[in-house]
C-alpha cells in the first residue's frame, strides 16, 4: 500500500472505464473536491473540454473512452495521475496523441506540478526536456547518453541528432 502511494503512473495504454469523465480521473483519488478535481482536469489541458460538453464532468466516457480521440484519453489519464498527488510521477509517452501546441502547455503544466517531487518521463518526443535535470537516452535498450540538455546538444551525439530532426520537422 505504502508503494502503491508512492507512484503516480501513466502508461502508454491507459484504460478508461465506462463511467463517467470525473470517476475516470477521480480512480486515483476517491475523495477530492470539486476544486481538486478540476484543477487537476486544468494542469492536464482537459478541463475546458470536459465543462463544454452538455453533460460536463457526467458525461460517460464509452468502453475504453470509446467516445474521445487519443488526445482527451491521455489528457484524463494525465488528469487521474496528477489527482493522486503522489511524491514520484511516471509518465510514459504522456503526450504522444497531442498536437505541439498542446503538447508543450500540458507538459509546462506537468513540469510546474511536479515541483518537488521525482519525475521520471519516458518518451520519443523532446519537447521541453531542456527543463529536465538528467536526461538519458536509450538506444538498443541500453544508455547511449545521458547528461542534461546543454551537455547532450553539445556533444552532438543521438540526442542532439533525434533533437534537430524533431525540430526541423515542426519547421518544415
Amino acid at each position: 500500500a505504502d508503494v502503491h502511494r508512492a507512484f503516480g503512473v501513466m502508461s502508454q495504454r491507459t484504460h478508461l472505464f465506462n463511467t463517467t469523465l470525473g470517476e475516470n480521473i477521480r480512480i486515483a483519488r476517491p475523495d477530492p473536491d470539486e476544486t481538486q478535481l478540476r484543477a487537476a482536469a486544468q494542469q492536464a489541458q482537459i478541463d475546458a473540454f470536459i465543462t463544454g460538453l452538455p453533460q460536463g464532468y457526467e458525461t460517460y466516457a464509452g468502453e475504453g473512452g470509446a467516445a474521445l480521440s487519443g488526445g482527451e484519453r491521455q489528457r484524463i489519464a494525465l488528469a487521474r495521475v496528477l489527482l493522486k498527488d503522489a511524491p514520484i510521477l511516471i509518465l510514459d509517452e504522456a503526450t504522444a496523441n497531442l498536437d505541439a501546441i498542446t503538447e508543450r502547455a500540458v507538459l509546462a503544466n506537468v513540469l510546474e506540478a511536479a515541483a518537488g517531487r521525482t519525475l521520471l518521463m519516458i518518451t520519443h518526443r523532446l519537447t521541453l526536456l531542456e527543463r529536465m535535470d538528467r536526461i538519458y537516452v536509450l538506444d538498443g535498450g541500453r544508455v547511449a547518453e545521458e547528461g542534461t540538455h546543454a551537455e547532450l546538444v553539445a556533444r552532438g551525439g543521438l540526442y542532439a541528432r533525434m533533437l534537430a530532426t524533431q525540430q526541423s520537422a515542426l519547421v518544415g
